[in-house]
């Protein structure tokens, strides 16, 4: 019997698990010597692994656990994987979701054995809880709630520090775990640039105040993206500078497969382009154009259509036979909202209303086969801060398994290729400035696609 071809780099797998193995430890283990232990990752490393590992860890050990995230939808999935993982098969083991006033847990999560629901002032007896950071820091609705031992911040890159600070007595001893490429916290109050560079600064990330704080704190990075394939991984470095890591699936274990397409079909060279190397960089003629396109609009939900028109079928590492892609594991990612009404409503009219069309906001976390992009940059008149942004960059170009099309137009890449970067004010002790950062890594990114451009 021939020997099944291997599917995973051995040696980043490992990696990755002395990594997860070393965290949890210093966080567990050396509480004297620090308060605090950070975890940046790439997209797609696990981290839900590493959080209900840390949690099952801790709770051997009798410590009482508290988990905080960002966002109701981020709590909901950790306790399902928490529930899911430490729960299942164990009836003396419980998890605790502290909600808002109006929100519940999704019936899929809240039906699963340990999921347990309470106010946050009568869960002092409980010793494992998981809300969202806003609720967790409400002072008032949290009472009297007894401290715990460990607090783990989940995406923590995406909380912003005035939300840390609120969480931050919960615990003698935090573990902040992040995708450190994504969008940082962003406010709708006006002047937020009162604050920057200040050490306490409130919009800084999480992470960011703690290690500005406490420099010393120990900071282990997780060096294996799972969701990316070798040839995605080479793109989403660049997102990642002060990241090492590589793909845990060997080359050549993931395939997309189409049926053999008409020789005149315009969109057929960008679809097996794809298909092949993962990657496909669309053009559409250059032109400054409304933020939502027409003729992108056209061509994205054509190109859509038409890869489902080719029979499209995958195989993996957790699928190694050929099977059918779905229009649910399809994925298309824009900047705004117009944007995606607009798409919505042409994938509608073509039967794909189980494409999910989404901005790169709601898309961090998320993950598909197939995702097409409609570039950030494509056909403005000038690059500003919110569209230079890399986190919504790197969110849209890494939500896929098997393939990228992005779509833009020729005269894209002159907006930083050509022209110096706009002026931003300086803060000293800052975060990273998305405007110049995402100058640069824009200009990688188009370089980086260069061998897949297409022309529409």
């Amino acid at each position: 019997m021939a020997t099944a071809a291997p599917l995973f780099d051995t040696s980043v797998v490992a990696a990755a698990e002395a990594t997860v193995t070393a965290a949890i430890g210093a966080a567990l283990n050396g509480r004297g010597a620090h308060r605090a232990v950070v975890v940046p990752a790439p997209a797609g490393a696990g981290k839900s692994h590493l959080t209900v590992t840390a949690v099952n860890e801790a709770r051997q050990q009798g410590l009482r656990v508290v988990v905080a995230a960002p966002t109701n939808e981020q709590a909901f999935g950790l306790v399902g994987a928490i529930a899911a993982r430490h729960c299942a098969g164990h009836p003396d083991r419980a998890v605790t979701f502290v909600p808002a006033s109006d929100v519940t847990l999704p019936p899929r999560v809240s039906a699963l054995a340990g999921v347990r629901v309470a106010k946050a002032k009568d869960a002092s007896g409980h010793e494992l809880i998981v809300g969202t950071l806003s609720k967790l820091g409400d002072a008032f609705a949290r009472g009297d709630l007894e401290p715990f031992d460990l607090l783990l911040v989940d995406e923590a890159y995406q909380a912003d520090s005035a939300k840390y600070f609120a969480v931050g007595d919960l615990a003698p001893v935090h573990l902040l775990v992040g995708d450190a490429g994504q969008i940082n916290p962003f406010a709708t109050v006006a002047g937020p640039g009162r604050w920057r560079g200040l050490p306490e600064d409130p919009l800084q990330t999480a992470v960011g105040v703690l290690l500005r704080n406490h420099p010393h704190t120990p900071v282990y990075r997780l060096p294996i993206t799972r969701r990316l394939d070798p040839r995605a991984a080479s793109v989403a470095r660049l997102f990642y500078p002060d990241l090492a890591f590589n793909a845990a699936v060997l080359p050549g274990v993931r395939e997309l497969r189409l049926t053999r397409g008409g020789a005149s079909h315009r969109l057929d060279a960008a679809l097996d382009t794809a298909a092949r190397d993962g990657w496909a960089h669309v053009e559409l003629p250059r032109g400054a154009v409304l933020q939502a396109d027409p003729e992108a609009v056209t061509l994205i939900a054509d190109l859509v259509e038409r890869l489902f028109e080719r029979g499209p079928r995958t195989r993996c590492e957790r699928q190694t036979v050929l099977s059918a892609l779905a229009p649910k594991q399809v994925a298309v990612g824009v900047s705004h909202n117009d944007q995606k009404d607009h798409l919505r409503a042409a994938l509608d009219a073509r039967g794909l209303s189980a494409v999910t069309v989404e901005t790169a906001n709601k898309l961090q976390g998320l993950e598909f086969e197939v995702t097409f992009v409609w570039h950030p940059l494509s056909g403005l008149p000038e690059a500003d801060e919110f569209h230079l942004d890399p986190g919504r960059m790197c969110v849209l170009l890494t939500r896929h398994r098997h393939a990228c099309v992005v779509v833009g137009r020729a005269g894209d890449r002159e907006l930083v290729d050509d022209c110096p970067p706009p002026p931003t004010a300086a803060y000293l002790g800052h975060d990273p400035d998305p405007v110049l950062d995402g100058w640069e890594v824009h200009r990688e990114v188009f370089a980086a696609l260069e061998p897949w451009r297409v022309s529409a």
